[in-house]
């Protein structure tokens, strides 16, 4: 038998503390339209949302379960507690990604969050200068060899710090 404290939780006890947490920072609202009507789906059912009177968190859901962070991480390692965890990270993540849709501004520290917590990556595109793109069109004629000497010749002046043949083109306007 291990050694060391027993767990706080099993995954049935997890599950249900995680969502008494939930419960107690939201409740289930009638959406409604601008005339104060309820909304219903096609069936002819009213749509409901979860409001949120905090917003949930990692953080605060353990502070709610009397565990530290690291614990948390423990438990994603844990075949029995991961669906757990990964149902409750899913959770977070939706209100987040929804708050992106809502917010008109101050949306910052959710693009942080989401970067660094839930693994969403910002996509970026680099322009390249006009000297830049001319010599990209002369690489495709050149052979092989050709290639590794341009390749050799620019890694020589990056690591002289001369940063590239048109590194003042690359900053500026075309």
């Amino acid at each position: 038998m291990p050694a060391g404290r027993p767990k706080k939780y099993t995954a049935r006890t997890l599950e249900k503390a995680v969502n008494r947490y939930f419960k107690s920072i939201s409740c289930t609202r009638d959406a409604m339209d601008e005339f104060g009507e309820k909304i219903k789906n096609d069936d002819g059912e009213p749509i409901q949302y979860t409001a949120y009177v905090r917003p949930p968190s990692i953080s605060a859901l353990c502070l709610y379960l009397g565990i530290e962070k690291r614990t948390w991480a423990n438990y994603a390692e844990q075949d029995d507690m991961a669906p757990v965890v990964e149902k409750t990270k899913a959770r977070v993540e939706a209100y987040l990604e929804e708050q992106l849709t809502i917010r008109e501004k101050g949306v910052q520290g959710i693009i942080f969050n989401l970067q660094n917590n839930y693994g969403w990556k910002q996509k970026q595109e680099v322009e390249l200068g006009e000297k830049t793109r001319k010599e990209m069109k002369n690489v495709q004629s050149m052979s092989l060899e050709e290639k590794l000497e341009a390749c050799r010749k620019a890694a020589a002046m990056f690591q002289g710090g001369g940063g590239g043949p048109d590194a003042e083109d690359e900053g500026g306007e075309d």
